[in-house]
């Protein structure tokens, strides 16, 4: 068994850590800078902002005569969400193996929770298509809390599930989520399928760092 008193909390992140969303990401802030007449930015500069608040990347890719448009860009890219949900027809795929890991995890007793930066309604609609709702005790967004790297979801989720802060990891792909996890004083794991390198999760200092979700279950029996 890996978890056999059911008192650890794994955190999961969303986009990059369980789906491979970049592609959609990409094209939204596209069509979003399109709508509103403006010049898009290359595809490598919105993958690396992948994992913070839209506000926070989109500020980054808007020239300084700009930046006022920020909300109406923001708008057009949450619409084109929408469309694509009505339409039904592109969904984040999940990576390899993850599905199966969290079921393993699920049926060994352990608490597991997303904290994303993303929308609810992204999120929910993800959830759904890849039926994997169920394992997950707790989903926090940056619709409700204030968004990570600050320490705010991993402390509800600590508080509301009642785990101490020595056993529960944040599983994420960016160094937003490790230091969110070191914010919150718990143990971090990196993965290197998602946005961020190697190097970046261990210059965040995660405290394992990964390469397959397989491997995953292998560490948490370790420890």
């Amino acid at each position: 068994m890996l978890n056999k008193k059911n008192e650890k909390l794994l955190l999961f992140d969303y986009d990059g850590t369980l789906v491979d969303s970049a592609q959609m990401i990409i094209d939204g802030t596209i069509e979003a800078f399109n709508r509103c007449g403006l010049a898009t930015p290359k595809p490598e500069e919105i993958k690396a902002g992948i994992g913070q608040k839209l506000h926070v990347a989109f500020k980054r890719y808007l020239p300084h005569e700009h930046k006022g448009l920020i909300n109406e860009v923001i708008r057009h890219y949450r619409q084109w969400y929408v469309e694509k949900d009505l339409e039904g027809t592109q969904f984040e795929p999940l990576f390899k193996n993850v599905k199966p890991v969290l079921k393993t995890l699920y049926q060994h007793g352990w608490k597991l929770g997303i904290a994303t930066n993303k929308s609810l309604r992204g999120l929910s609609r993800g959830l759904l298509h890849h039926e994997i709702e169920k394992f997950f005790s707790i989903i926090m967004t940056a619709d409700d809390y204030t968004p990570k790297p600050d320490k705010a979801m991993a402390m509800h989720a600590l508080r509301t599930l009642k785990v101490k802060n020595s056993e529960a990891h944040m599983i994420g792909d960016t160094v937003y989520d490790i230091t969110m996890g070191k914010n919150a004083k718990i143990n971090t794991i990196g993965v290197t399928w998602g946005y961020n390198t190697k190097e970046e999760l261990h210059h965040a200092n995660a405290d394992h760092i990964i390469h397959d979700p397989n491997e995953l279950v292998g560490i948490l029996r370790k420890l």
